[in-house]
Order: C-alpha cells, then structure tokens, then sequence
C-alpha cells in the first residue's frame, strides 16, 4: 500500500512539473489522454484527463466533434443549426492498440489515446486531415483551440466575408462583425462572421464548420509552416468535419446543415435603385418616373434613414412622406417595389410606442443591474432589443407585418453588428440567449442573423408573397433569412475587383445571394469605373446601386448620354436573362450551390483554376463564364477557358478550352461565353419584372455530343412553390452523325408560366436540309424578318453559322435537324 501511495505521489509530481515547464501560463492546458470512453447509438463519448470528447456521427461523410474542459456539455442549443437531422450512418466501433477507430461507409476516424489526437481518412485509408503533433486541442483558460497539420500544397477556402484573394493560406482572420466603412483592400474583421473554411489537398476537399459564436481566430498557417489552427475567446471546441471530397458536395453539406435560402421574389432579381436619402415623396416619384422615361428597367427603390420620424424604425416622417401608402400604391402601379432600411436601435422616447411596448414587455437587452442598456446610434440614444427572446422576435414581426399592410415589400436591415456610435457595445450587456443568460460576448456575432430572423418570420406570418430581405451583418445560416451585401464600400478600383472576389468568397461559404454596391458606397466614381462596376453588377446575383449622402449622383444617367446608353444596355441584358438566373437561384435552392462561382468550384481538378488570376472571373450556373475587366482604364482581359469549347457571346467566335487568353474588351463590352453543351435561357426586355406576360423564352444553345438542361419556373411572388405549384421541364439535346436532336417534356408540370413559344438559337451548325417537330417538317423562312411572323419556322444564317427554331410550347418536343 505504502509503495502504491509513493508511486501515484511521484507520478502526479512529474506530471505537475512536466506541466510547469511546457505551460508557463498556469491556465493553459492540453486535452489530455482517454481514460473511459462509452459508445451510445450515434456519438461516441471519451473522457480525457482535462476534458470531455463526444464524436458524433452525422453522416457517412460528417462527423461531429465536440470538446469541453467542463464535467458536461453546454445545452444552449445552437443559433445556426436550428434543427439538426442525422442520417443515422451505419458504422463500426473499435479499440486497438493506440485509441480507437471509428469507420462509416465514407469515413474513418482514429482516435490516438495518449494523447487524444484525430486523423480522418477516406475509405481508402487515404489521410485527409489530423490534429497537429501532440497539441490538437488546447484550453487557456475560456479560450479553446485546435492545431491542424499543414500539408505543403494545401489550400484553404471559404471564411464568407473577407477581403483579399480567394486562397486564404498564410492569412490569419477574425471573426467578429464589425462596422468599418471605407475599409481597405485587407482589412478584416468586416460585417459577417461565417465560421466555415474548406481545405483543399491534391484535389480533394473537406470542410470544416467551427459551431461557436464568441469571437473567433481562424490562423491557416499565418506566420508558421507547422500548423494552422481555429478558436475562440469562449465557450466549447464544436465543429463539424465535412468530407467531400467534391467542393460542391461539401458546400450542399454545408448548408443542409446551417439552412439553404428560400427562393426570393423574382423582381428582387431586377435592378435595384437606393441612396443616402431619397425625400420627400416628390423626389422619389421623380426618380421612378426617369426610369420609366428612359427605358431603364428598374424593379426597387429603396429608401434610406431620413423617411423615418426622427429615425424612429417603424414610422414615416410625415412632412417628407404625408401619405406614405398612396406614394407606395403610385409606385407599385408603375412597377416598383419600395423597401426601406430598418436598424434595430428605438429612440429612447417615452412618447415612442416601440419603446413604450419594448420597455412595458421586457423586449430590450439589459446591464447585469438589471438597467435597460442605451446605446448612442442615429435616433441619439436607443434601446436595443434581444432577438433572443421569443418574445422579441414576435414582437419585430408584428411591427414588420404593420409595414407590409402599408405596402412595403422587403426591408433592409443595417447597423446590426450591433453598432453604436464609439464601436464599444459593452460586453457586460446581458441577453436572455434562449432562456440560457449570456452576455454580448456570445451573441454579438449572432446578433444580425437573430434580426433576420424575426424580420423573414413577421414576413412569412403576415403574408403568402416572398419578401426581399437584405442585411449587413451576419452569421452563418444567414442565408436562411435575407441576401448579404458587401458594406459600405468605396469608388475604386481596389473595391471594384473585391465587387468579384468577395461574393465569391462568400458563395463558397454558402451565401448566394450576394453582390455590392454598384458604383461604390463612399466616393465620386468617373463615368469609366461607374460602367466596369455596372458590368459585373449585372452578372452579380444581388445588383443594386447606392451612395452615400452629400455626393454627386450615381443613377445610370449621370454620367453622360454615352454611358447612360450603355448602362441600359447592360440592365436589359440582365433582364433578358432573367430566366437564367432565376433557374439559377432554383438550383441553388436545392442544392446549396451558389448562383456565381469560382471557377475551381466547377474546374476542382484544373490547376489552373486555383492560379490567382482566375480570382478575376467566374462561373454563373454550370455553362456560363463571366469575365469583367475590373479596371477603368484597361480595355483587355487576360482569362481562362476551362477545358472543352466555349462560345463569345459577344461575337459569336469559339474557342478552344484549356488555355489562358487575352482578349480586347472595348469599355462598353463585358467578355461572356457559353460552354458547348450548354443552354442559355432568355427572355425579352421588361422594364419591371411582371410588367407584361412573357410568351416566348428564347434558348441559346451550344451543342455538344450530348447535353441536357432541366427549366424551372413558378410564379415567382408567392409560397406556393412550397405546395408543389411550379414545373420544371427537360431540355435535351444531342448530336448524332448528321443529325441535331433536340427534346423537351415536362419532369413536373403543377404551374402554368402563360409561355406559348420556344426560340432555340443554336449555335455552330454546319449544314442543314431539313428540321421535323413531333414528326411535321418544319416550314423554313426566308429572312429573319419573314421568321418572325411566324409561331413555328426556322431560319438558318449560314455565313454565321446559327440556327433558329421556333416550335409551340407544347408538353412535348421532339425536333431533328438533318
């Protein structure tokens, strides 16, 4: 007995000093070794020597780990994952002689028991990821981290809003929503927080989510060539491994987890007109009625700080808007929608309902004292309230469902880090974090997706039609709620190239619907720069004009009749394509996949796809390449072409894939090419979304030995796509000697567009004799002139090399060219 005492005693003294002289800081700690462990039906959970380790198995390819230095595990529920479904994956369990290994059908994931350390292999035993040497996870007092190996060719994704290139490798981030207007081309941290990065290793992918809301350090290899590392100032070490090893796979993945947009109202596609401020009334129905004279299509308004009664949210200023309904009834008549901006700070007025009702029901954050918490933004000094609270989150979507009755159909969200005046909202602040009790340390991060949150819940409470939200701030799962923009960004061309590589960034962090202020926020661009911005404003999923206040005027006809006319030009080229991109946003709906893309999403095993200068350059859907010149004073374009053949569609020329090109891009000219195989969905030019019945939808075609393409539709305004009302229809199309077949049938038909014809412009067609529909030759018109007076007729430019087809919109196609 004495010679056990003796050697647990010598035992504890050498860990005591051991611990001494690699941990100067008395707070700082390993994770330590397994001693028991207990498997359960879908976790398994360890207990270390300074910690304890739950793995969760979510699916095949998703594991769950999680690890505190507390007896138990904090039972907050998560803010992003609101309702977590396992697939239940079948798997194994078993000790050996280091630790443990755990394997599903895609996975397998051993556990080195001294110390705890995780490796995750494929099923082929191929080595995809591993905890860092002996230092994995470490605890420093609150603060938690987890050292990964750094591999030589390893590259890192992702990390949503964040200045800089699209490779973050050798960068370190925060995460911690901040208001910075006019930030730099590196600055960082900015308005969202997106805590999910995806590595890439000889092609092959995995992504990590970090499950913590406290402010986050995301090192991928910063200032060392050992390791990278994630953590946080607090709470638990909680992420979610992601293997693919597709990156599209892993961004579904992603999404699945944290939530996929709803599919907004079509007009929020349309372009978007705002400004620090339009008033009175007067201004803004001037404004709409220039758009209309000028044939400059226009779907949104929006209205900035000073229609509001002392910036009161909820309320009109009513020498500037007397009668706001009517103004918004007018507008609506011509076709525009009105959103305008909602901030979270009340006034702290005794004779302002919203604070009378926040304060009289508990709805507003509060000191540890128990004082309501006052903080200095545009109404002077303002409550704030916890979106948190139920409670709260009710109460915001009566207010905001009060707005929709007066006619307002979306709102966009802003000052929602929270800011304050002095950027010091106090730590201390107490919010009731789900009936749980935390301090702003936890939720600020949360704090905008909490907002959208009870904004997109007053908008589905009150109304069947979709609302377009628009936010500043943000969390992941944020595009559960509202589109993200880019910020108060600025008139350069420093930002003109992040109005590419952030959205970007930001789609493979799963926001899809993204874009920046055209033209820049802050600053007086030239009429050069304003067009480039325009450009890839256009191809931008969210395309909206903005300035800030004392400026000279940006709309689309500021700038002189020549770059006036080429603005029209390229807004009603993003509204003849419409139907692209709203099949687009349907795909991204289903699948998570972002609308705009790097190339390296849809070129993964293409190297040079992952160059730097393919940064400049994108992707729209599967088939379309975008490449805007992001300089106002460059009149080329030096790009890639992906393998296969691709199309200008500015000219009409192809080329062959798999090379660098330089091409010269006149300024009033943006370079975008269809890949063979591809459609091209069009439409004609309204000047509002809805203006008038659209009966044709044209089909630019580029065949390749095979390809098909599957045309969604709804009504594009209300819910009911959810009940099944919508169609999505099949196009098919293949070569074969010398003959062009093309088919269409419906794969669900439960909604009727009113579309009676379909325009099929195919390209580089050769030969032609004859073309049969459904088995009927098909009359062959003369001129184009003579085509156009006709339902059904082709008509073949043979110089050019392009075919036209006009055939009915019946329920099934089947043509044959020969």
């Amino acid at each position: 007995m004495k010679n056990f005492i003796l050697n647990f005693i010598i035992i504890i003294m050498l860990h005591f000093f051991a611990g001494q002289s690699m941990h100067p800081q008395s707070g700082f700690k390993f994770s330590g070794d397994i001693v028991d462990h207990q498997k359960f039906n879908n976790r398994i959970e360890f207990v270390l020597t300074n910690s304890l380790l739950n793995i969760y198995l979510i699916d095949e390819n998703i594991v769950r780990i999680r690890f505190t230095q507390n007896s138990t595990f904090n039972s907050a529920p998560s803010y992003t994952i609101e309702d977590l479904k396992t697939s239940s994956p079948a798997f194994t369990f078993e000790q050996t002689d280091n630790g443990f290994t755990i394997k599903t059908n895609e996975l397998i994931v051993k556990i080195n028991s001294s110390p705890c350390a995780i490796s995750l292999f494929n099923k082929e035993m191929k080595l995809i990821n591993e905890d860092y040497s002996n230092m994995g996870f470490v605890f420093d007092n609150d603060e938690v981290r987890c050292f990964k190996k750094l591999f030589p060719d390893e590259k890192f994704y992702g990390l949503g809003e964040k200045t800089g290139g699209l490779n973050k490798r050798g960068e370190e981030y925060i995460m911690w929503n901040s208001d910075y207007p006019a930030y730099p081309k590196n600055y960082d941290p900015l308005y969202v927080s997106i805590p999910f990065f995806i590595g890439v290793r000889n092609y092959a992918a995995y992504g990590i989510f970090f499950d913590n809301t406290f402010k986050s350090y995301f090192n991928m290899g910063a200032s060392n060539d050992r390791f990278y590392w994630f953590g946080a100032d607090k709470g638990e070490m909680d992420y979610y491994f992601i293997y693919g090893p597709e990156i599209r796979s892993i961004i579904s993945d992603y999404t699945q987890l944290t939530g996929r947009m709803k599919l907004p109202p079509k007009w929020a596609l349309g372009y978007q007109q705002s400004k620090w401020s339009y008033f009175p009334d007067a201004v803004v129905k001037n404004l709409a009625k220039t758009f209309r004279d000028k044939k400059i299509p226009c779907d949104v308004i929006y209205l900035d700080i000073d229609y509001m009664d002392g910036y009161r949210v909820f309320t009109w200023n009513k020498n500037y808007f007397p009668e706001p309904e009517k103004m918004l009834s007018e507008l609506k008549n011509s076709g525009f929608k009105v959103i305008p901006i909602i901030d979270p700070g009340i006034k702290a007025d005794s004779n302002y309902f919203a604070a009378r009702e926040g304060l009289e029901k508990n709805l507003f954050v509060r000191y540890p004292d128990g004082e309501f918490y006052k903080g200095e933004v545009w109404p002077s000094w303002a409550y704030f309230p916890d979106f948190t609270k139920s409670e709260t989150i009710d109460w915001w979507g009566e207010k905001i469902g009060d707005l929709i009755r007066q006619g307002l159909e979306g709102f966009w969200i802003d000052m929602n880090e929270p800011s304050v005046w002095g950027q010091a909202f106090p730590d201390i602040v107490l919010f009731n974090d789900n009936g749980f009790i935390a301090d702003h340390k936890k939720i600020h991060n949360v704090y905008a997706l909490q907002m959208a949150k009870a904004t997109f819940n007053g908008t589905r409470k009150f109304s069947n039609k979709r609302h377009f939200i628009l936010t500043r701030a943000g969390f992941s799962g944020i595009q559960k709620y509202s589109a993200v923009w880019t910020g108060d960004n600025v008139s350069n061309q420093d930002h003109l190239k992040l109005a590419c590589t952030m959205p970007l960034g930001m789609g493979l962090s799963g926001l899809s619907f993204v874009g920046s202020d055209v033209g820049g926020f802050i600053g007086e661009p030239s009429g050069r720069l304003f067009l480039r911005w325009m450009q890839i404003g256009a191809f931008s999923p969210f395309f909206r004009g903005h300035s800030e206040t004392g400026q000279k005027d940006k709309e689309p006809w500021a700038f002189g009749r020549d770059i006036e006319t080429a603005v029209r030009d390229i807004i009603n080229l993003r509204y003849r394509m419409l139907p692209y991109f709203y099949n687009e946003f349907y795909n991204s709906v289903i699948t998570g996949v972002p609308v705009m893309r790097p190339l390296l999403l849809n070129y993964q095993y293409d190297e040079n796809c992952y160059k730097p200068e393919a940064d400049f350059q994108f992707m729209i859907g599967e088939n379309l390449l975008v490449a805007p010149v992001l300089s106002e004073f460059e009149n080329y374009k030096k790009l890639y072409l992906p393998e296969g053949r691709w199309i200008d569609l500015r000219n009409g020329k192809i080329y062959n894939g798999s090379q660098w090109i330089i091409l010269e891009v006149p300024l009033y000219e943006i370079p975008y090419f269809l890949k063979e195989g591809g459609f091209l969905p069009m439409q004609q030019v309204q000047q509002y979304v809805g203006e008038k019945q659209i009966s044709e939808i044209e089909f630019s075609l580029f065949p390749s030995a095979e390809s098909s393409y599957r045309f969604y539709e709804d009504d594009g305004i209300s819910f009911n796509d959810q009940n099944g009302f919508y169609s999505v229809r099949e196009f098919y199309c293949k070569k074969e000697r010398n003959l062009l077949k093309i088919k269409s049938t419906f794969v669900y038909n439960k909604f009727n567009s009113g579309v009676k014809n379909f325009l099929f412009r195919i390209f580089d067609v050769s030969s032609l004799s004859e073309i049969t529909v459904n088995e009927i030759p098909l009359k062959r018109s003369a001129t184009v002139e003579e085509f156009n007076t006709f339902d059904e007729s082709y008509y073949f430019d043979e110089s050019a090399k392009i075919l036209f087809i006009r055939v009915k919109a019946s329920d099934e196609i089947n043509i044959i060219c020969g």
